[in-house]
């Protein structure tokens, strides 16, 4: 009795795209890997640390100053500020100083409320805000504030920090 001969298996076109895939993702996984683990190596370091010899301790703090002052910037406003009614000038004396690096914004908000209450456009170094009005027509009052500065990178704009000044301001009637 002869058994019946199965014959020979074909596989479909439809496998061997399957198995071409499989096989491309497989090589763009190592590729990526390689690239990512294997090609990267950092580059080569040259000097020594510290400054350079011969430099005075004076030369050296000079160095350690500058690189604080860039980090700093410097604020001003008057610490109470009269109104004679809530919509009435007063005498802010916001000033940006000349040393400053940055652009300025101030924002004052009230401590008790949080409500902002003024705000400026950008200030440049060198330019100042004598007196102005309050954003908000604020009743009679006493009302401790803060003044935010924030400072801006003159290039880019992008926020570089803040510095705060608490503030009285004085609203007559």
């Amino acid at each position: 009795m002869q058994t019946p001969q199965t014959p020979p298996h074909r596989r479909g076109a439809s496998f061997w795209v399957a198995l071409a895939v499989v096989l491309l993702c497989v090589v763009l996984a190592a590729a990526l890997l390689f690239a990512t683990f294997g090609g990267q190596q950092k580059s080569s370091r040259a000097g020594v640390p510290g400054q350079l010899d011969g430099k005075t301790p004076e030369e050296v703090q000079a160095e350690l100053d500058r690189v604080v002052e860039e980090g700093m910037f410097n604020i001003s406003i008057a610490s109470a500020v009269m109104f004679a009614d809530g919509a009435s000038p007063g005498e802010l004396r916001i000033e940006n100083v000349p040393g400053n690096l940055y652009l300025m914004r101030v924002t004052i908000r009230l401590d008790d409320t949080g409500q902002q209450v003024y705000t400026t456009d950008l200030i440049e170094p060198n330019n100042h805000i004598q007196q102005d009005t309050l954003d908000v027509d604020l009743p009679q009052g006493v009302y401790n504030a803060t003044a935010v500065f924030t400072a801006y990178d003159p290039d880019t704009e992008a926020e570089v920090g803040q510095a705060a000044a608490k503030i009285t301001l004085l609203v007559q009637g």
